[in-house]
Order: C-alpha cells, then structure tokens, then sequence
C-alpha cells in the first residue's frame, strides 16, 4: 500500500474549492498547520481530504508544504484566541486567525523544516470558562459578512460559525450543518434549551439549511447575511428587520 501523501497549510487561511478553478464554488477554507491527504494533482490544482474534520475539496498547488515523512501529526493543544496572533520565522511573517489550532508557541509542519515562533499567548481550548467567554466570543463575531464557505471574522458562513464557537472550548464539530445536526444529544422542548445548544433549520424538502447557536430561550447567534442575533420560536427564526421568519425550525442539539 502506498504511503499516504500529506500535506500542510503553511499560509493564514487558504480557500477549499468545489472544483479546479478560482471560479469554482468556496466549499470552506484550511486553516495554517492545518493538514490534510493529498489525493490527487492535475495542473494547477490538487485534491485534498482534510484530517480533521474529514472533508474534501480542491486547493491550489503552491498554497501548501508536502510532509513526505508524514511524520508529525495534527497540529492541537492550543487555539489562537480572539486577539489573534503572527508566526514568524526568518523572513516569513504570517497572520494567524482566531481558533488556528497549534501545538503550543513553536510550531514546526515539516520535520526538519525551521520552527514557526507565535507572538502572542494561546488559548488552551476548555469549557469551565464557557459562561464568560460566549460573549466575547459573540462581541468578536457580531456584525462579521456572511460569506459562504467562510471560516473567519473576515466571512464565515452559519456552521463555519458554530464550528468556530465550538472549537474555542475545545469540541470539535463536523464542517457542514447536515453533518452537525447528526452528533448530539436532541434538546426536546425550547424551554429545556440551554445557552451554547446549537438549532438547525431546514427547508421545504426537510434537508438542514441552517444552524444558529442559542444565548437563551428565545435569543439564536447566527450568521444570515451577517452574523447577528435574532429571535427563535417553535416555528422558526423571526427578523424583525424584515418583519418575518427567514428559517423554519427543525431541532435542537446539544454536545457538552
């Protein structure tokens, strides 16, 4: 059996594409340290399959280093908090962007290769602090673009966001909200919700469109065009802006 062929993310944030093109779909983007299985190459482009979490899609060659030993495995431990933070090494200076995972200050994706060092302190990812971070967390995140796809305070979309949130305390969450929606425990009535339970919404087919993150009862963080808060009752989520229901409820979830 051949070995597999991994590689590693060594700028801020790179772009997961749907096909071999610029103009193709953004599916979600890869993050620095972040790895992945090289699947295959054609031009300009190659196929990757992320390790965590599993997920496909095409990246341009050259946005990546190759770990042909394969040999240092996922980057964890720690996560870029909200201030954010630069990794330096000589001559290179990159941008880390809020919940990059790493293994501690110096960071090193090639064995051999010179080490990255990170200016500011790490968050070690925990849920005893939940009650006082989720408001910084969603102070950080309110009023962001929406951008499909996105993983970051510059565009994240609804389950980039969750994911996001989630990856702060330390709970790993699959990329898409048809996938989210497939883990954790059902909250059966809204008045048993809790803050941090995630409720997703579908369409008129009954396939998951949409997930949000609760602040209480009545009150959903979710990105929709920007990342905001609105109202959720049992038939969906109600813009006042708009004067109207944009989702329609499906379920709640819960995973701590």
């Amino acid at each position: 059996m051949d070995k597999m062929l991994i590689g590693v993310c060594n700028l801020s944030i790179i772009p997961l594409r749907a096909e071999p093109s610029h103009r193709s779909e953004l599916v979600s983007q890869i993050l620095f340290a972040e790895r992945f299985e090289i699947l295959k190459t054609e031009s300009d482009w190659t196929y990757v399959r992320l390790l965590s979490p599993d997920y496909e899609g095409w990246v341009q060659s050259g946005q990546f280093v190759i770990d042909r030993g394969a040999s240092i495995k996922n980057e964890e431990g720690f996560v870029v908090d909200l201030l954010g933070a630069v990794a330096k090494r000589e001559g290179v200076s990159i941008d880390l962007v809020p919940g990059t995972r790493l293994s501690g200050r110096s960071v090193v994706l090639i064995e051999g290769d010179e080490a990255y060092t990170v200016s500011s302190p790490l968050r070690k990812p925990g849920l005893s602090d939940f009650a006082t971070e989720l408001p910084k967390l969603m102070t950080y995140y309110k009023d962001r673009p929406y951008l499909w796809g996105g993983r970051s305070a510059a565009g994240i979309d609804c389950s980039g966001l969750s994911q996001a949130m989630y990856r702060h305390f330390g709970v790993d969450l699959p990329r898409d909200a048809y996938q989210q929606v497939l883990q954790g425990e059902n909250v059966d009535f809204i008045a048993e919700i809790k803050p941090g339970d995630l409720a997703f919404f579908d369409n008129a087919e009954g396939r998951i469109i949409h997930v949000g993150m609760m602040v209480d009862q009545q009150t959903i963080f979710h990105a929709s065009v920007s990342v905001r808060l609105d109202r959720m009752d049992a038939q969906g989520i109600f813009n006042a802006e708009q004067n109207k229901y944009t989702h329609n409820f499906r379920i709640v979830k819960r995973y701590f």
